[in-house]
C-alpha cells in the first residue's frame, strides 16, 4: 500500500470544477491529497506520495499546481508517464484523465472531498458521481413516484431497487419490462384478468399492480408503454384502484411507481409520444445516472467486483495495460457491457494467467470501431451452411454498427436502432444473442 505524507497538502481547492486529485485506482484505491503548488510520486520514502512497485522509479514524476492549472512532468523516470495511453514528458490534466506510471493507474479527479467505492444500496455500488446522482431519493416520501434517466446499462433497475429499499415499504418489489411486453397484453399484464376475459384467458391473473401491493412496480421502459394504455395508466395512478380485464369491481391498491426512460420524458411528451398529463403525474423526482465514460474511476473496482463474483472469489491477476485500456474506453453499453466482458475474460483466459490488455476484444483497442463491410462482401460457405454463415455474419455486422451507433447517439438504444435501420426488438436481440453479451437479457 503506498503511504501519503499529511504535509504533502495544504488548504483546499474550493472549486470543484478544477482537478484536484487523481484516485489512484489500481493495484489499490488510494486518494492523493488535495493538489497544490509541487507533488512528487515515486517509490522513494522521501516523495511526498510513496508509490511502490518495481517498474516505479524512486522520484518517478510531479503533478504541478500552477493557478488554476494542473499537470504532470516525468522526472526522467525509467518507464514513463502515460496520460491517457500517450508518453509524455509533460502535459495538463484534466477531469477524467487517466495516468498510468509504472504498475499504478489513476483517475483525475474533481471533486473536494469525493467518496470512494462504496455499497450505495444492497447489491448496488459505485462511486461519488452514482452516490450524488441517487442521494436526492434517499429521504423522499415513501409513495411519491421516481423517474430514473440514464442510459442502457447504467443501472436503473439497481436504481429502482434502492428506492424501493429505502422508502422502507413491506411490499415486494415487481419489475416488468414494458419494452418486452406485447402492445395488445399490455393492459392484461398491468391490471389484471378474469378467467375467460379474452381468448387464452384459461385463468385469471392479479395483474403487476396487485402483485406490488404494499411494495413498488419498476415500469422499464416507460416510453414503450402503448399509447392505448396510458389513458388507462394515469386513471390508476390517479384513482389508487384497478380494474381488471373481465371484472366490474375496482381493487384499491397502495403502490409505488419508478418509471425508467433512457430519454427525458419531457422530449417525448413534446413529441406526442408520452401524455403530457401522466407525465405530470410520474413527475415526483427524476433521477438523472451518469454514463459510465463519465465516471471513470468506478470501471476497475466495477470490473474486479465482477471479476471475484464469478470467478468463485479466486480472480486472476490484472496487467496495468489492461487496466488502462479499460478505463480509457467508453462503453456504450455501459455497466453491463463491463459485466459481460468480465465473464467472457474469465470464460477465454481465467484458467490461472494474468489478464492482459491482448485478451480484450478488437473493438475495445480501437477509439472509433469501423463498421463492418455488408454480409454481401463476404465469402459464403457451401448452400447447406450458408444461410447459417450468412446469418452469423449478419449478426456480428449488425451488432458492431449498433455498438457505433449507440456512441453516437447517447447510449439511446431506441435512436441507435433507427440509425442503422433495425427494429428495437431486434436491436434488443443483438444485445441478448451476440457472443460477447453471454444471452443477458436487456437491463436498463
Amino acid at each position: 500500500m503506498p503511504t501519503t505524507h499529511p504535509s504533502a497538502s495544504t488548504g483546499h481547492d474550493r472549486d470543484r470544477r478544477l482537478p484536484q486529485r487523481v484516485l489512484w485506482v489500481f493495484p489499490s484505491s488510494v486518494m492523493t491529497p488535495s493538489l497544490r503548488g509541487r507533488h512528487v510520486l515515486g517509490r522513494d520514502v522521501s516523495c511526498d506520495s510513496v508509490l511502490p512497485g518495481t517498474e516505479i522509479s524512486r522520484r518517478h514524476f510531479e503533478i504541478v499546481r500552477e493557478g488554476p492549472v494542473l499537470s504532470v512532468r516525468d522526472l526522467a523516470s525509467r518507464n514513463g508517464v502515460f496520460v491517457n495511453g500517450v508518453r509524455r514528458t509533460e502535459a495538463p490534466l484534466l477531469p477524467g484523465d487517466v495516468l498510468r506510471c509504472g504498475e499504478w493507474v489513476g483517475v483525475v479527479v474533481a471533486d473536494e472531498d469525493p467518496e470512494g467505492f462504496h455499497a450505495i444500496a444492497a447489491g448496488w455500488s459505485g462511486g461519488h458521481a452514482l452516490a450524488c446522482a441517487a442521494a436526492p431519493a434517499r429521504n423522499l416520501s415513501a409513495d411519491l413516484p421516481v423517474v430514473v434517466q440514464g442510459e442502457t446499462g447504467t443501472g436503473k433497475e439497481g436504481m429502482a431497487r434502492a428506492v424501493h429499499g429505502w422508502s422502507g415499504r413491506a411490499g415486494p418489489f415487481v419489475a416488468v419490462n414494458c419494452a418486452a411486453v406485447p402492445a395488445h397484453m399490455a393492459e392484461a399484464e398491468l391490471f389484471g384478468y378474469r378467467k375467460g376475459a379474452f381468448t387464452g384467458a384459461d385463468q385469471s391473473s392479479p395483474g403487476l399492480f396487485r402483485a406490488a401491493q404494499g411494495g413498488t412496480l419498476f415500469l422499464d421502459e416507460i416510453l414503450d408503454l402503448p399509447p392505448a394504455v396510458q389513458p388507462k395508466l394515469l386513471r390508476v395512478l390517479e384513482q389508487r384502484e384497478v380494474l381488471a380485464l373481465g371484472e366490474t369491481r375496482p381493487v384499491a391498491i397502495d403502490v409505488r411507481i419508478v418509471a425508467a426512460t433512457q430519454e427525458p420524458l419531457a422530449n417525448a411528451v413534446s413529441e406526442r409520444r408520452f401524455r403530457a398529463d401522466l407525465h405530470a403525474r410520474l413527475d415526483g423526482l427524476t433521477v438523472v445516472l451518469p454514463p459510465l465514460r463519465e465516471r471513470r474511476e468506478d470501471v476497475v473496482p466495477l470490473f474486479r467486483e465482477f471479476l471475484r463474483e464469478h470467478a468463485g472469489g479466486r480472480p486472476p491477476d490484472l496487467e496495468p495495460k489492461l487496466v488502462e485500456a479499460l478505463v480509457l474506453y467508453d462503453w456504450p453499453l455501459n455497466v453491463r457491457e463491463l459485466l459481460l466482458l468480465a465473464r467472457r475474460l474469465l470464460a477465454t483466459h481465467g484458467g490461472g494467467e494474468a489478464l492482459k490488455k491482448a485478451h480484450l476484444p478488437a473493438r475495445m483497442l480501437s477509439p472509433t470501431p469501423s463498421i463492418p463491410a455488408p454480409a454481401a462482401s463476404m465469402h459464403p460457405g457451401p448452400q447447406e451452411v450458408g444461410r447459417s454463415a450468412r446469418r452469423s455474419v449478419d449478426d456480428a455486422a449488425e451488432f458492431d454498427a449498433l455498438v457505433a451507433a449507440l456512441r453516437t447517439h447517447g447510449g439511446s438504444v431506441a435512436k441507435a436502432a433507427a440509425a442503422i435501420g433495425v427494429s428495437r426488438a431486434r436491436a434488443y436481440r443483438l444485445l441478448a444473442a451476440h457472443p460477447d453479451v453471454l444471452h443477458e437479457p436487456p437491463e436498463g
